[in-house]
């Protein structure tokens, strides 16, 4: 008579407080705090592991760049739960993909999406994504960047009831056009942080035609607008009455920009970062309002004529609060003319300068005018506790030759500190392309 086999022994219980006895709603919930990789390789530790990733509420899918979207495809056909985050770069040759990611992720209910469409642009390489982009109703926040086209929004869709972040980068609107662009904004009211880099209207860029909008958003603190060239977006004051932080770098192309108009509609900012294009005579003449809350201003500029020149102290004069001044020099032209400091000083007037702390002078090649001006700071700015100039390599002088010119200048302030380095060529061509 054969023996039987060996009977196996009963897996004991998990002693008190081991993981595996906590009930499974709760080991769900921890898994939503890892990453995803860690959170999917838990199938591994047990049986009773084995899908209890899939479920976990929130899991954050996000993938790096070179992840194969065969592994997204597998993650979002298993996974039931509601998705906090979902983060993908698509390179060319799969990004069709999205058209099938972006239904299921609207219907798990995701907050916050990131798709990246990476590769070099050539005709007919664009991913124009679908009308599902608008369904996902409870997104916070929106990445999507390169070789990406938006469609027109299905009718009462047109943006986002729960966005507080929207970045669009190297994206095209080609049936809804600008306008399109204005609705999405507008239709997202609890919007926070907003960035617009070279966008393109396809419709409206073959026509020449760009009409005015209006950027709307009452709860936007900040705002950043990179692009070639000017689509005739317009700020507006009482459109934006809760933002602080604004770039603005319009590449030089703003020939039909007003820019008396654009800065009204800057007054409440606390932190500016603006790009002066040049321009034959004072875009700023006559600027009448107060940015009594700018605290931090950086300009793209040149010292190369009297328009920019004066073009700065109109800003100067009508921030009184001003504590952080910086100019980073674009386009180094030769000068027109030199222009001394008497001429600055007759522009001088009563609480110009009084509470700026630092001042900067990014990609200098310290000729006169650039010199005038830093003399002209240090002679007017009582509380200045830091002058820092970066020059280029190329310049003439040395650093000690500049430092030793800039310790003789007359300083209205007796604590400041004076700071000068030299940046190499190829770090000033990668910032002439930022």
């Amino acid at each position: 008579m054969e023996a039987s086999p060996p009977r196996r022994k009963p897996r004991p219980p998990p002693p008190p407080g081991a993981v595996d006895s906590l009930p499974p709603e709760i080991l769900q919930q921890v898994l939503s705090f890892l990453p995803l990789r860690d959170a999917v390789r838990t199938s591994a530790v047990s049986r009773s592991w084995r899908r209890l990733w899939e479920s976990a509420p929130g899991l954050a899918l996000e993938w790096r760049p070179d992840t194969d979207p065969v592994v997204a495809d597998g993650v979002l056909a298993r996974y039931s739960g509601p998705v906090r985050s979902f983060e993908f770069v698509l390179h060319q040759g799969s990004f069709w993909r999205a058209d099938g990611w972006v239904p299921l992720l609207a219907a798990k209910g995701v907050q916050i999406l990131k798709l990246h469409f990476g590769g070099h642009w050539h005709e007919g390489s664009s991913n124009c994504l679908g009308a599902s982009i608008f369904s996902c109703r409870e997104l916070t926040s929106l990445d999507l960047a390169d070789d990406c086209v938006i469609p027109a929004a299905p009718p009462g869709l047109a943006g986002f009831p729960k966005l507080t972040k929207l970045r669009l980068s190297n994206i095209e609107f080609p049936d809804s056009g600008v306008r399109g662009l204005e609705a999405l904004i507008a239709e997202s009211p609890l919007l926070e942080e907003l960035l617009l880099d070279r966008l393109y209207f396809t419709d409206d860029e073959h026509s020449y035609g760009f009409e005015e909008w209006v950027i709307r958003a009452p709860n936007l603190r900040s705002l950043r607008i990179s692009t070639s060239f000017d689509y005739m977006w317009q700020i507006i004051d009482s459109e934006l009455p809760s933002v602080e932080d604004v770039e603005i770098l319009t590449g030089g192309d703003t020939d039909n920009r007003d820019f008396m108009k654009l800065f009204t509609g800057l007054a409440r900012v606390r932190k500016l970062h603006l790009e002066i294009p040049y321009r034959e005579v004072n875009a700023l003449e006559g600027l009448s309002c107060t940015f009594g809350n700018l605290k931090d201003l950086s300009l793209r500029t040149n010292f190369c004529s009297l328009s920019t020149m004066l073009c700065k102290i109109c800003i100067l004069k009508n921030a009184p609060n001003l504590e952080a001044l910086k100019f980073l020099i674009m386009w180094p032209y030769p000068e027109e003319l030199e222009l001394g400091v008497d001429l600055l000083n007759t522009q001088w007037i009563e609480g110009l300068l009084d509470n700026l702390k630092t001042f900067t002078i990014y990609l200098a090649l310290c000729q006169q005018n650039e010199m005038h001006f830093i003399e002209f700071v240090l002679s007017k700015a009582p509380r200045l506790q830091e002058l820092r100039v970066v020059v280029l390599r190329n310049c003439p002088k040395s650093n000690e030759q500049l430092l030793e010119e800039i310790t003789r200048y007359r300083k209205a302030s007796p604590q400041v500190n004076l700071f000068v380095s030299r940046l190499e060529i190829a770090n000033y061509l990668l910032l002439q392309d930022d």
